[in-house]
């Protein structure tokens, strides 16, 4: 960690949320504020808050998940790669800048919350007014500190050589010399403990509101991508099931626990009455109303987002060579056989209608949506079938072309075009917290009680019933079959189609201690053969792996503790 520094760059305000940006006057002294300046000022104080939001990141972490059975990217320098092939070491490391990153952003806050009580963010406003102003960003610095704290605990909680289960160092208090603090890593349990503190402070008395609308100017749609209340409900949910997986079940904290955390967040959403809206299947493409922000707040899915952009980024990362994307990655065959016939049924299972020599035929309308194959037809401003038998789209025909046969199609927009001369670019978000990880992480902590054990007027069944409902599925026989085991496995099935190319699966094999799946091979199809390619990457990841390093710089600094097997 560096030693915050007092005074504040102008540059830091410059990628400001939807009514931030305005953040400078004519205090600016050579592009650079003092500290007396800073909270003298209402608009550049709250900028201190603002820089850690802007230090979230703008786009889907599916980066991590190149080291997963889902993937494989083409970019195969990438370190990612390297991780996964066998050269993961503590100085070569995919996370290296996390934990930097997360505590600058933390130190924002703390020195945010220390310093509020001296501004006063509506200066033309009545008494009424100036406290909900005090109180709402007060909360929103919680849920801030919150949502970096649970970032912290997700890449480097872990055991220590002696089975120690660890954290990271808490701070909640600005240090005037970091460096010089040497702070010790504290325990995982009360890293959660810290985490779930913020949470209920910046949800006390309501003072976030769920969800941004109307047109109150302390509470209003004004400030629709800041964290609201149904969010910091979702990461509470989020943090307790990690805590209580079996990776990190030392910590003492409980499924029981995690499942109510989840269900308050669908009291609060409308539980399963809107579950059948398809827009939660395509929730990072709203079509043409979604640059309309109170749109968006209509769909029971979207949680919090980010700031709406016009881009073709992804597409131009993502899309097949055949339509000039730079197809990065590449979706398993791994992966694709774990989407289950229209029916419902595993595609090995006796009643399955799925037939291996028109494979993509007769299955889950999500494996359509969500990954490109042979012959999937692609709309909007292109209006083609792709053809991976030949040209460009084959299995490596071009540097950029697919190493196992598929593309990836979720959170891409076909409306976008790369055609030279006929560029489109189309708007663009990332979703942060949805809806359907909630209901997943329910499912999976309700079902340690058992399927069919009420939770809060919820049961694990009856959210994945829903769930494959909404995606077409409405044959219940399959799922109703299953015993507490059958139903664990389809729920981690279910999630991994779910939450596909949003970086979940990297840490859910880890948490769930999932050795031998961290550790199998990526599976591909070649389509111009009809013949599966059985290990397009290995993937080599030692036991100790279950838990990433703390960045060998930081270790160096002073004698923080590493995870086991980091030494």
């Amino acid at each position: 960690m560096k030693k915050l520094n007092k005074i504040y760059a102008v540059l830091f305000l410059a990628m400001g949320l939807v009514s931030c940006s305005d953040f400078l006057d004519e205090n600016d002294q050579n592009g650079r504020y003092d500290d007396e300046i800073v909270w003298a000022d209402p608009k550049l104080a709250e900028g201190v808050l603002i820089k850690a939001y802007n230090m979230l990141p703008n786009d889907y972490t599916e980066k991590y998940d190149y080291g997963t059975d889902d993937m494989v990217t083409n970019l195969v320098t990438d370190n990612t790669v390297t991780m996964a092939t066998g050269g993961w070491t503590s100085r070569n490391t995919p996370f290296g800048n996390e934990y930097k990153n997360a505590f600058q952003a933390i130190l924002h806050v703390n020195d945010f919350l220390e310093n509020m009580e001296r501004v006063d963010f509506a200066p033309l406003s009545d008494e009424e007014v100036k406290q909900k102003y005090q109180k709402r960003l007060r909360a929103e610095a919680y849920a801030l500190r919150a949502w970096w704290e649970a970032k912290l605990l997700t890449i480097y909680g872990g055991e220590d050589k002696d089975g120690n289960l660890l954290g990271f160092p808490i701070v909640t208090k600005v240090l005037r010399d970091v460096d010089a603090a040497e702070l010790p890593r504290d325990t995982y349990a009360d890293c959660v403990k810290q985490i779930l503190d913020d949470c209920d402070k910046a949800l006390v008395e309501n003072e976030l509101p769920l969800k941004w609308v109307g047109d109150d100017r302390v509470t209003g749609a004004t400030n629709i991508n800041r964290m609201n209340g149904l969010s910091v409900m979702a990461l509470k949910a989020r943090v307790l099931l990690t805590a209580a997986s079996p990776a990190f079940a030392k910590s003492g904290y409980t499924m029981q626990q995690a499942a109510e955390a989840a269900a308050d967040v669908m009291i609060n959403n409308e539980g399963l009455t809107k579950l059948t809206d398809k827009r939660g299947l395509s929730f990072y493409n709203l079509g043409t109303k979604n640059t309309d922000k109170q749109y968006l707040n209509t769909c029971q899915e979207v949680l919090w987002y980010s700031s709406i952009g016009a881009s073709s980024n992804r597409e131009d990362r993502m899309f097949p060579p055949s339509l000039f994307g730079k197809g990065e990655i590449n979706p398993s065959q791994n992966l694709v056989d774990c989407f289950p016939d229209e029916n419902g049924y595993p595609i090995d299972d006796p009643s399955t209608v799925y037939k291996s020599d028109d494979p993509y035929a007769h299955r889950d309308q999500r494996l359509d949506l969500y990954i490109y194959h042979n012959g999937s037809k692609v709309a909007g401003a292109n209006n083609v079938t792709l053809n991976m038998e030949t040209g460009d789209d084959k299995i490596g025909a071009k540097t950029t072309s697919t190493r196992t046969g598929y593309y990836m199609k979720k959170l891409l927009d076909e409306a976008v075009s790369l055609k030279v001369g006929k560029v489109i670019t189309t708007p663009h978000y990332h979703v942060r917290m949805r809806y359907t990880e909630v209901l997943l992480n329910f499912a999976e902590a309700a079902n340690a009680a058992g399927p069919d054990v009420d939770i809060k007027g919820f049961t694990a069944r009856q959210v994945i019933n829903a769930l494959r409902k909404r995606a077409g599925i409405t044959n219940e026989a399959y799922v109703n079959s299953l015993d507490q085991t059958g139903l664990a496995e389809l729920i981690k099935n279910e999630r991994r189609i779910e939450l596909c190319f949003e970086g979940f699966r990297f840490w859910d094999l880890r948490r769930w201690m999932d050795l031998p799946r961290m550790n199998e091979s990526v599976k591909g199809y070649d389509a111009s053969t009809m013949r599966e390619i059985p290990s397009v990457e290995v993937r080599k990841y030692e036991d100790y792996m279950i838990y990433a390093p703390i960045p060998y710089t930081e270790t160096q600094k002073y004698g923080l503790i590493q995870n086991k097997g980091w030494e």
